[in-house]
């Protein structure tokens, strides 16, 4: 009756309740402590591994080019006036100096006749009053006067003339042309199109390369070209590079020439550019897979000793699932190339096998 009335009933339970997570946390405790075999060490990760080797490699940059005209002009009208003919057909093929529109030119022609008449007899009047000179008949005022008239003449002539020899509109160089939007006898203001003049039996290529490689790109290097459209593989020539880096790509502009005597590559296609930029006899190559990329660098891990070391490397090009290193392993080396979602620097490493064709 005493304790029923100091521990009602559901202190009772309570009390119970607490002896018991006592006795267990106890228990716990006791198995713990009571002898080494219940102890567990570090966990060990199981991983395969990549064995480092030297072997030839040929570093290669790929880029995109554009094909351009090996020159190539638009055509505008220098002056206005009416077509007086027209010389060509559109797409023909024509050569240097040919004859493709006539502008109306018969006003200034007729000018230019006035005036040659004109400049006759101003030099005859000029001869006279030379001659008048020499006898006092006339004054040298009226000797320079004559002369200046004589050059006068002879400056609206020429003027005339060059008016006249833009009438006669030519190709500026061997080409193929393109449209025409007119006809005989349309007005053409100046600077109005009259065609296109392409020279395309060769073609230049613009493509621009990652500025680590500006160092070893050459003038005369030959560069191979594959066509976006064709699938068709050619040859080409670097022939000029810009003198600077483009500071907001981080590239360098490069400019190749390749021979199109069969007009099968088009100006403006796109086109794929491969370089070989260096060949290197002891390159080490890894499994893409194996490379971490962090916040600023390339990190990879290393088994030795049974324990994972971390270890930053700087890589190069990549090449059907290998990358190419360029410091931080040595021949010899075996770097991790599964496990890595749980490796730590230091990690136990159970290396289960080396792959050599992990990451083809």
């Amino acid at each position: 009756m005493l304790l029923k009335r100091v521990f009602p009933q559901s202190s009772r339970y309570l009390a119970a309740y607490v002896f018991i997570l006592l006795s267990l946390s106890l228990f716990s405790c006791s198995s713990g402590n009571s002898g080494g075999g219940g102890q567990q060490g570090p966990r060990t990760i199981n991983a395969e591994g990549f064995k480092a080797e030297v072997q030839p490699y040929n570093i290669q940059v790929r880029a995109t080019g554009e094909l351009h005209s090996y020159e190539e002009v638009e055509l505008r009208s220098p002056l206005a006036g009416n077509v007086l003919s027209i010389h060509f057909e559109e797409g023909q093929h024509v050569q240097q100096g040919a004859l493709l529109v006539r502008i109306d030119s018969r006003t200034w022609e007729a000018q230019k006749k006035g005036l040659d008449a004109q400049l006759v007899f101003a030099e005859n009047e000029l001869t006279r009053r030379r001659q008048l000179l020499e006898v006092e008949g006339a004054s040298q005022e009226d000797v320079d006067q004559t002369e200046a008239r004589v050059s006068s003449l002879k400056a609206q002539i020429d003027e005339l003339a060059v008016r006249i020899d833009l009438t006669y509109i030519r190709a500026p160089f061997s080409g193929r042309l393109g449209m025409r939007d007119f006809s005989t006898g349309a007005f053409l203001s100046q600077g109005d199109r009259i065609t296109r003049v392409v020279q395309s039996h060769k073609l230049k290529i613009n493509f621009d390369i990652p500025a680590r490689y500006a160092a070893l790109a050459k003038e005369d290097m030959e560069v191979k070209v594959i066509s976006s459209s064709l699938g068709d593989t050619t040859f080409a020539r670097i022939y000029a590079l810009d003198p600077v880096i483009n500071p907001n790509t981080r590239s360098l502009h490069l400019r190749g020439i390749m021979e199109n005597g069969s007009g099968k590559f088009v100006p403006g296609d796109f086109v794929q550019v491969v370089m070989d930029v260096e060949q290197n006899d002891n390159a080490i190559l890894i499994p893409a897979e194996s490379i971490i990329s962090e916040l600023n660098s390339q990190v990879v891990y290393l088994a030795r000793n049974g324990k994972a070391e971390r270890r930053e490397v700087e890589i190069g090009t990549r090449t059907r699932g290998r990358v190419h290193i360029l410091e931080g392993i040595a021949e010899g080396d075996t770097v991790l190339i599964t496990g890595l979602m749980d490796v730590r620097d230091g990690s136990s490493i159970n290396l289960m096998r080396l792959n050599q064709e992990a990451g083809l």
